[in-house]
């Protein structure tokens, strides 16, 4: 005799949001340490280059750019909005075109 099959569809359904949870949650933590581990690195990009004496004139206008980029980006964390995620990422994405052929 085959064992019977759970037939509560409540049961399933919580179930299946116990996976949509948990999935969201890896998804989560692995988009940010992505980001986190790309604004990393042109951090250490970007010192790397102090220890140039002489920036090229590219270079300025660059960090110029990346200044004005970061200090107007309007994001209000506190409000857990996917907006600013994305502008993050857009921004992250910017930089990094930015700085690709110092």
């Amino acid at each position: 005799m085959a064992k019977s099959v759970e037939v509560s569809p409540m049961k399933s359904v919580a179930e299946e949001l116990d996976f949509l949870r948990k999935s969201f949650r890896e998804s989560l933590n692995v988009y940010a340490k992505r980001i986190e581990t790309q604004l990393t690195q042109i951090r250490e990009q970007i010192l790397e280059q102090t220890k140039n004496p002489k920036p090229s004139g590219t270079q300025i206008r660059d960090l110029r750019d990346i200044l004005t980029l970061c200090r107007t980006l309007d994001l209000k964390p506190e409000k857990g909005r996917r907006k600013d995620l994305k502008k993050i990422e857009a921004a992250v994405e910017e930089i990094q075109l930015m700085i690709q052929n110092w």
